[in-house]
This record gives C-alpha cells, sequence and structure tokens, in this order.
C-alpha cells in the first residue's frame, strides 16, 4: 500500500509540473502573436508550483528507487539510470532558468533587440526544459524500455529532442521579433494574422471600403 501511495504522489507531481509548464508557454505564445512583443518570465505562482512539483519529485523517486532497491538489486536498470542523470540535468537547468534566463525576461526589453546571446540565453534552457519533462514523464511509463533500451540509446533520443525543441523556441523568438507589419505581408505577418484573428495588411486594404474623397478623384 504504502508503494501504491508512493507511485500515485510522483504521479500527480509530474501531472503537476507538466501541466504548469504547457500552461506557461501557452500564455508566452499568445504574446508572440502581437508585434513589438515583451516577453515577462513566468508568474510566482507558476514559478512556486514547478518548485513543489519538482520537490515532490525529487522526495517520491528517491523512495521509490531505495523501495525497488530493497526488494531487486538489478532495479536500477539502464533506462532508470539514464532517466536519473536526465532528472539531475533538469535539476541543474532549473537554476539555469531562474538565475540567467527568468532575469534576462524581467529587463522587459523588446524581442526584436535581443542579440544572439539573448536568444540563446532563452531558447536552450527552455528548449531543455520543455523536452526533458515530457521525456522524463514518457520514461515513467515506458517499462518495456526496461530491458530493452541502453543508457546510451535512452540519452541519444534526449539530446535529438532537446535540439528539436530548441529550435523550436528560437523560430518562435524569430516570430515574435517583428516590430510591426510588413508593408508587403510575408508568412510571419500572415500567421500572425491567423493566430490573433487579424487581417494582413494587403488583405485589410483589400478589404476596406473606399473613402469618399478617393471616390471623387
Amino acid at each position: 500500500m504504502a508503494h501504491l501511495l508512493i507511485v500515485y504522489v510522483h504521479l500527480i507531481a509530474t501531472c503537476m509540473a507538466v501541466g504548469v509548464i504547457v500552461m506557461t508557454d501557452m500564455r508566452l505564445l499568445a504574446k508572440l502573436v502581437g508585434y513589438r512583443v515583451v516577453i515577462p518570465p513566468p508568474q510566482r505562482f507558476e514559478t512556486l508550483m514547478i518548485i513543489v512539483a519538482t520537490t515532490l519529485l525529487l522526495c517520491s523517486g528517491l523512495l521509490l528507487v531505495m523501495t525497488g532497491l530493497a526488494g531487486d538489486r538489478n532495479y536500477l536498470n539502464p533506462k532508470l539510470q539514464a532517466k536519473i542523470l536526465l532528472v539531475a540535468l533538469l535539476v541543474a537547468n532549473a537554476f539555469a532558468l531562474h538565475y540567467v534566463t527568468f532575469p534576462r525576461l524581467a529587463r522587459g526589453h523588446p524581442v526584436a533587440s535581443w542579440r544572439l546571446r539573448d536568444h540563446l540565453s532563452v531558447a536552450l534552457p527552455v528548449g531543455l526544459s520543455n523536452s526533458l519533462w515530457m521525456y522524463v514523464a514518457f520514461l515513467g511509463i515506458a517499462r518495456s524500455w526496461n530491458s530493452t533500451m541502453a543508457s546510451g540509446q535512452v540519452l541519444a533520443i534526449a539530446v535529438v529532442l532537446f535540439v528539436i525543441s530548441s529550435i523550436a523556441v528560437l523560430v518562435a523568438l524569430r516570430f515574435g521579433a517583428r516590430d510591426e507589419p510588413q508593408q508587403r505581408a510575408d508568412w510571419v505577418d500572415a500567421m500572425k494574422a491567423r493566430l490573433s484573428d487579424r487581417k494582413p495588411p494587403r488583405e485589410r486594404r483589400r478589404h476596406e471600403r473606399p473613402r469618399f474623397e478617393d471616390t471623387l478623384m
């Protein structure tokens, strides 16, 4: 019964962490729809929820490993070893987010004024956080990998997911770096218009009714 309760707490903590991360990502992505985008750091409530969820995950995960080793000396299979390493990387990345990324966002500079260093200091930790949280949650249910996947294979997949996630964040930042609509709307303006339910400049001019003084000329 005790083991079942620990697993339940571990599951709830995972849901809390993933839910807050997805909610925060959606809120930040909504800001990229506009122009002259300024990305604020996560709210204090969101940060507190992540801290609580991470603490519960670490404590419950440690208890699960201890109880597992008590019943089976071979409990630490290669997949679980890789998962523990990725969790440690997540904790280290949390410090990078709180002491590097979030203070940089708190300056309130528009994305259009960011330098390459600013883009990387945001994209890399955020990409690592998003990819690893989702991947570690997946590893928790991937029981079939316990005896079929080597640690190197599990970590290699994590690297690929990190690269994909980081590129996605960089593309999103490039999307939000537009100061104002272009005279001839490109794909960025068109996408912003679709997501915000606004018409891009060319379509707006095309559908505008002619002014009265224009009809007299």
